[in-house]
């Protein structure tokens, strides 16, 4: 039999990293500001307008995130991903049609955001940690980079469609990319876990023989919601949701009045931060399999925080761009850290929920970000302020992060070995 170039383990991860790469979270967070600003240019919406459509689009998601756990456990990764994908596939479509109407822009948009929940990380990351042990901080780092090579492929993709054929066509095509390309490949590479009683390709060797053959440990959900810890994750990703999606759909609207900055510039500004945080997720993943990863945490906070800081002093498209390369570093790191935290404090079983509960909490931060953000600007007549607040604001994060003690479930390869000798 022919040797696999490619072993299986790694295969989950390439598969998921396409589903990730052109999923909702790229495509809103890229592209979502360039295709919004289009259609306000055609139909005469106004920031306001835009910010709350970007705040039902986060909150769609959220609500989407806490009936994730469920399906995912039922129907596995696999499948999931490729319902969510085709789903996914339709609401582009159906948001490519919308007229003048805000409300019908506005139920098209909670669509996206809610069948768009199922593109994302937390689809993949219950199958890559059950192909990973030793290695899995770093698989879960390049199957999200994925993400950052979508982020920049989406706003340099949608503004030439746009510029030459409209913002209709840009939806199309990108929902016609999900089907063709991003559903066959997930479903041909994308397993849910190893065959029973086969030695995972993580490390190789009888202990990883005997770690297979162990069950999957973690937390009951009761345990899970009475653990300090996870209150303290949920409200440091709430602030770090708010921050980070306080500027992302409104960077169009923060770039334009700090400078002399067109669209073209916005979406190079932009393909330069997804390439930050390609860099950002991979070396974040590979440091979590090496340094506590609260100790990973505050330096991604740290960076998101330098960027705000860089932002409200910028003066120009440079400056600009160095704020983006800092909150893409820093946000690819917050991709790694959620499902990574969640498995090493509460177990690989409960991975999906208490990744989907830490989504969820993401997410209510993030429906309150786009529409605070213009809320304050209007306010202070200026938008130095809110990210001089944003940066402020980061130094909860960093104090939770601090208040993390050590990781709570026994280590699974010595629950795995005591389970096989005993």
């Amino acid at each position: 039999m022919a040797r696999q170039v490619i072993s299986p383990n790694w295969r989950v991860v390439i598969g998921s990293g396409v589903g990730i790469s052109f999923g909702a979270a790229p495509i809103f967070t890229a592209g979502f500001a360039l295709l919004t600003s289009a259609m306000a240019r055609d139909y005469g919406w106004n920031q306001t307008e835009l910010a709350q459509a970007a705040t039902i689009v986060l909150s769609a998601t959220m609500v989407a995130y806490l009936f994730c756990a469920w399906p995912l456990d039922r129907l596995g990764s696999r499948r999931f991903a490729v319902t969510s994908i085709a789903l996914f596939a339709i609401s582009l479509a159906i948001l490519s049609q919308v007229g003048s109407s805000l409300p019908q822009f506005y139920l098209a948009a909670a669509l996206f955001g809610f069948v768009g929940a199922g593109t994302n990380v937390v689809s993949y990351a219950r199958a890559i940690s059950r192909w990973f042990d030793q290695k899995r901080g770093l698989a879960l780092g390049l199957a999200a980079s994925a993400q950052a090579g979508g982020s920049f492929v989406v706003p340099l993709a949608a503004h030439w469609i746009i510029t030459r054929y409209g913002w209709s066509t840009a939806l199309l095509a990108f929902a016609a990319f999900e089907v063709v390309v991003c559903l066959p490949l997930v479903a041909w590479l994308v397993k849910d876990s190893p065959p029973a009683g086969s030695p995972a390709p993580d490390d190789g060797g009888r202990r990883q023989m005997i770690e297979t053959q162990a069950p999957e440990i973690g937390l009951g959900a009761a345990q899970i919601i009475r653990s300090p810890i996870f209150w303290k994750l949920a409200v440091c990703f709430a602030v770090i949701g708010m921050s980070f999606y306080a500027i992302a759909p409104n960077i169009m609207y923060i770039l334009t009045r700090r400078g002399d900055v067109t669209a073209a510039d916005v979406a190079w500004i932009q393909a330069i931060g997804a390439v930050a945080a390609l860099f950002g997720r991979i070396v974040v993943g590979y440091l979590l399999d090496r340094l506590h990863a609260r100790i990973v945490g505050i330096l991604t906070v740290l960076l998101m925080a330098l960027s705000m800081l860089t932002n409200a002093a910028a003066s120009g498209v440079a400056s600009m761009a160095l704020a983006s390369i800092l909150m893409g570093f820093a946000i690819g790191g917050e991709a790694d850290l959620m499902p990574y935290l969640a498995g090493r404090y509460f177990g690989t079983h409960s991975v999906s929920k208490v990744f989907s509960w830490l989504l969820f909490a993401f997410c209510v931060g993030a429906a309150i970000g786009p529409v605070a953000f213009v809320w304050l600007s209007t306010l202070s007549h200026s938008v130095i302020v809110p990210l001089l607040l944003l940066s402020a604001l980061q130094i909860i994060s960093i104090a939770l992060f601090l208040s993390l003690g050590r990781y709570q479930t026994v280590p699974e390869p010595a629950l795995s070995l005591a389970v096989a000798l005993s």
